[in-house]
């Protein structure tokens, strides 16, 4: 009678622990794959959601108008836009940068062993030092209008060189005493003197037009006003008297025009923090010794006063109208913007010799506002 033989211990211990490895083997073998599938995927995400600029720019933009054909719109009348700046963390983001500013020609001008310049795009992925993302400190500060695009996120590689697009070339650099290898994943090494060195792979040496700047910007995000959401209500144009308050409670404001003037020899000079009515009259403030003055007053003591200023003379033409905001902030409970706009018309404006008010009629208008803001998708800008 034959006895049924089983495996001693020792040998059982052995061959669990030899299933368990493989089966850990496994798990590792297919987790990178999972992982650079996953990364693909986001990556392709991040295609839909940034546009690409056609050349390579070092501004970011941020709240200027986007035109399908010319791309950002610099406003130069715009006010300033408050900015933050952030280091992305995210490697995802980070590769998406990478690829697109080699694509646009860039290079990095900063590392530890030595520096890649690209041109005319190249092969293989070049190591960009720190990739930032620029944001507005506060949407609530770009001016959206109905059916404009705006710039709301930059993506900017921190330093950077551009080449000539119509060099093809890399140049390297590094410093002394080191070598190079595996040049742009071409097995090549370069070896570097006491003085460093500088060449190029091909044996073509690299054309010195080149643009540097504090960063390039590879990337972009848009937002615009959801027309479904967007509501607003307007006090029509009101009559405004001189030395006289108008109180206007549908928008809690009261507002007050007078005329200010300067005695010769008087040693007084306007009131600061005037908000001038156009960029003429700013740059000409100095040579102002008689200005329109309305006065703009809040009944929220949460919400800052204003004044805002016409020059009376010398006047300046073209310099009769002023729009624009005097608040704007986001409503936490429904994410819409809320803001309110002011439309100041001198209609007849005009002083005597003796700096006296001749003839006076101005019209105020108050415009409040709210809406929500979404994205927009590349693929959503191309198909209109």
């Amino acid at each position: 009678m034959t006895r049924d033989r089983f495996p001693s211990p020792p040998a059982l211990f052995a061959i669990t622990a030899f299933a368990f490895a493989a089966a850990l083997a496994g798990c590792a073998t297919a987790g990178p794959g999972a992982l650079e599938s996953h990364q693909k995927s986001v990556g392709g995400m991040l295609e839909e959601e940034y546009f690409v600029p056609r050349k390579p720019v070092d501004r970011h933009y941020i709240g200027c108008a986007w035109s399908r054909q010319f791309g950002p719109i610099d406003d130069p009348a715009a006010a300033d836009i408050r900015t933050k700046k952030e280091r992305s963390l995210n490697t995802v983001q980070q590769d998406f940068a990478y690829s697109r500013g080699i694509a646009l020609g860039g290079s990095t001008t900063e590392g530890t062993g030595a520096d890649v310049t690209l041109g005319g795009g190249g092969v293989g992925k070049a190591k960009f030092e720190g990739v930032e993302v620029i944001n507005p400190v506060a949407l609530s500060d770009i001016a959206f209008e109905p059916d404009v695009f705006y710039v709301t996120e930059a993506l900017r590689l921190a330093n950077f060189r551009v080449r000539d697009e119509k060099t093809g070339k890399a140049e390297l650099a590094g410093k002394a005493g080191g070598t190079l290898t595996n040049v742009l994943g071409t097995g090549k090494s370069v070896a570097l003197g006491p003085k460093g060195a500088v060449g190029t792979i091909g044996g073509e040496k690299a054309s010195r037009t080149q643009t540097e700047g504090e960063g390039l910007v590879v990337a972009y995000k848009l937002f615009k006003i959801d027309a479904a959401s967007y509501r607003k209500t307007e006090s029509g144009s009101l009559r405004l008297d001189l030395d006289r308050s108008v109180d206007i409670p549908s928008s809690g404001l009261i507002v007050k025009a007078r005329l200010a003037v300067i005695e010769p020899g008087a040693g007084k000079s306007l009131p600061r923090n005037l908000l001038w009515a156009c960029p003429r009259a700013e740059a000409r403030s100095r040579d102002v010794i008689a200005a329109w003055l309305v006065d703009v007053r809040s009944t929220d003591p949460k919400r800052k006063s204003l004044t805002i200023a016409f020059p009376a003379h010398p006047a300046i033409e073209d310099c009769q109208s002023y729009g624009g905001i005097l608040f704007s902030r986001i409503d936490p409970a429904t994410d819409r913007i809320v803001r309110q706009k002011i439309i100041l018309t001198l209609v007849d404006a005009e002083v005597g010799e003796n700096l006296q008010p001749k003839s006076w009629d101005a019209r105020v208008a108050l415009l409040d506002e709210s809406f929500n803001v979404r994205q927009v998708s590349p693929s959503e800008l191309a198909s209109k």
